[in-house]
């Protein structure tokens, strides 16, 4: 029946592969099975050069594919009840916010801005067609169409029909996102929030048995199949889930960023988001910022976070990144190992500072990113290690394995 997805009479261009903008992706909504794939075929129905959204009529026949079966009374009824609901549906999407305010001599975070936006504009069945005829609310324009930055996610349809829980759809788009890495932590609060659960589900066995192996089982016909670890915080509680998989990079738009830097797989296994990765390795490769501030500031928001001061640990950590609010302790701290390396130094069995070091293919591959991206220094990557690196004091190195390394002196 999965065939039947591609039949239809109408005009309307069906593509096999559907894309949405990571806020999406990472907003907090809950729909039914049966709305879940309504919402798949009104995506796959999208055109990326589509500027506004424009009237669907979507057979019915297609919604209840999955079913192995033709539609029957039953299923009508079905339908009616979710044009009703999924017209009232709302996503909720909350964005970190760009203002600071001073209290008890502390710079702290205003509270993050947020939206609650209706998914539809409206969603109505025809009797005469056989078929529902729905609109995306214009509200979410900026979510769905012309996503040409980079910052989204693609999934090829055929997999995604493959699910039959609304929950397991979520959690193939999360994986998804990070598609190219293979891994992906979220904390189980976050994943609640995400799948509107908040609430429910206060004995966590009852959790993992009813959403995470159902969605394991069900990913596992996909591409996408995957394994995951629980971390249990200070009270023995499970506070993460670290999701393992196969990475998938055949479909994803996104560039595929090489993880093999110390302060990429830092950032990763706190959940921060292929893109913030990216832009952070721009912020890098333009001497704004140094990869040991990455470090200090996960080990320091990781640390908050297991205090239960952080509700959020990868914005928390993307934030104080950009807004480079650790970086006078960061720079004091370094300060403070300068100072102690001075005073052993005449000491024989003291060990010396390490140096900063790069392998030379990380520095290139981040170079054919800011490239593709176009905002790389220098015409050629020999002109990018001149202007970014030699200029800044490093040199070049090989091991005694033939490894080039960049190197500087601290």
């Amino acid at each position: 029946m999965q065939g039947e997805l591609f039949v239809s009479d109408k005009p309307e261009p069906i593509s096999k592969l559907v894309v949405q903008r990571n806020d999406l992706v990472n907003a907090r909504f809950a729909l039914t099975t049966l709305e879940m794939r309504l919402f798949m075929a009104m995506l796959a129905r999208i055109n990326r050069e589509d500027t506004e959204f424009h009237e669907l009529r979507i057979p019915v026949t297609e919604v209840v594919a999955l079913s192995g079966r033709r539609p029957s009374s039953n299923d009508y009824q079905q339908l009616k009840d979710m044009c009703a609901l999924l017209a009232s549906r709302v996503i909720y999407i909350e964005r970190p916010s760009k203002k600071k305010s001073k209290r008890a001599g502390q710079t702290t975070e205003e509270a993050p801005s947020f939206s609650n936006t209706p998914l539809m504009a409206y969603a109505d069945y025809s009797s005469e067609e056989r078929a529902l005829v729905v609109r995306f609310n214009d509200r979410v324009r900026e979510h769905l169409l012309q996503l040409n930055d980079g910052n989204f996610t693609q999934a090829q349809l055929m997999q995604l029909l493959k699910l039959k829980s609304a929950h397991s759809y979520r959690i193939y788009w999360l994986l998804k996102q990070y598609g190219s890495f293979g891994t992906r932590t979220i904390r189980v609060d976050e994943l609640k929030r995400v799948l509107d659960l908040e609430g429910q589900y206060k004995q966590f066995p009852l959790f993992k048995l009813r959403v995470l192996d159902r969605a394991q089982q069900e990913l596992s016909q996909t591409n996408l199949a995957f394994q995951y670890e629980l971390i249990r915080g200070k009270s023995n509680s499970v506070e993460e889930i670290r999701f393992h998989f196969t990475p998938v990079t055949s479909e994803v738009l996104l560039p595929s960023l090489p993880a093999t830097a110390e302060w990429q797989k830092a950032l990763l296994e706190v959940g921060v988001s292929a893109s913030s990765i990216a832009a952070i390795g721009e912020l890098i490769e333009r001497g704004e910022m140094e990869p040991g501030y990455v470090q200090y500031v996960v080990q320091h928001q990781r640390s908050k976070s297991s205090e239960g001061k952080i509700k959020s640990l990868a914005g928390s950590v993307f934030t104080a990144l950009t807004k480079g609010h650790l970086a006078d302790e960061y720079r004091k701290a370094m300060q403070r190992q300068k100072g102690a390396s001075r005073k052993t130094s005449g000491n024989k069995s003291s060990a010396p500072v390490s140096p900063i070091r790069y392998r030379l293919e990380e520095a290139q591959a981040a170079y054919e990113l800011m490239a593709r991206q176009k905002t790389a220094k220098g015409a050629t990557f020999q002109e990018n290690l001149t202007l970014v690196y030699l200029s800044q004091g490093f040199h070049q190195e090989k091991d005694a394995d033939g490894v080039e390394w960049l190197v500087k002196s601290i």
